[in-house]
């Protein structure tokens, strides 16, 4: 499976939960007047707190769990299948980070595998900050041309018939 999609389930089973009323720094996310597309290059401050979540010891993720109040609204079989989803979330990333580790011909035991998966992902999310700082402006410079070809193809579409935007579109 690729990694970019595990990731982006990890984040969007976990975000699901966490809808804003874990910590500022989500909820400062939640905010924005942007839309949260797409999903894994904007909100890396929800994936940094994801995988400060998925690296709790058991207990300290229950109790953090409870404070959540849309893990109190769920049943008790919503809850297992929840911790059950956090369970493999932690497989993968901890495979996925110990498959790094192979394919760079370390030969690390079990501590400094764990030493290794943590360092591999905060760094992996210092890449994805500064990817984000870096295409920003260009991002936003795309969406904007968008909205403008949207704009001016739709402005006058009330003198034009359907069957002549539907034959436009099909030619560009």
């Amino acid at each position: 499976m690729d990694r970019r999609y595990i990731f982006l389930l990890t984040v969007v089973v976990v975000f699901g939960i966490l809808e804003g009323t874990m910590s500022s720094a989500i909820a400062q996310v939640l905010s924005r007047k942007e839309p949260l597309v797409p999903l894994l290059s904007q909100d890396v401050e929800i994936r940094e707190k994801i995988f400060e979540v998925l690296y709790l010891p058991d207990e300290e993720l229950i109790k953090e769990l409870f404070k959540w109040p849309k893990f109190n609204q769920m049943d008790l079989e919503e809850k297992g299948w929840f911790l059950q989803r956090i369970a493999i979330m932690r497989q993968k990333v901890r495979q996925l980070a110990r498959s790094k580790a192979r394919q760079l011909g370390l030969s690390l035991n079990e501590e400094q595998l764990n030493a290794f998966e943590k360092s591999y992902w905060h760094k992996r999310l210092e890449i994805e900050k500064k990817f984000i700082e870096e295409t920003e402006n260009r991002r936003k410079e795309l969406a904007k041309e968008l909205e403008d070809a949207l704009q001016k193809e739709f402005s006058n579409l009330s003198t034009k018939s359907v069957m002549e935007l539907e034959a436009h579109n099909k030619s560009h």
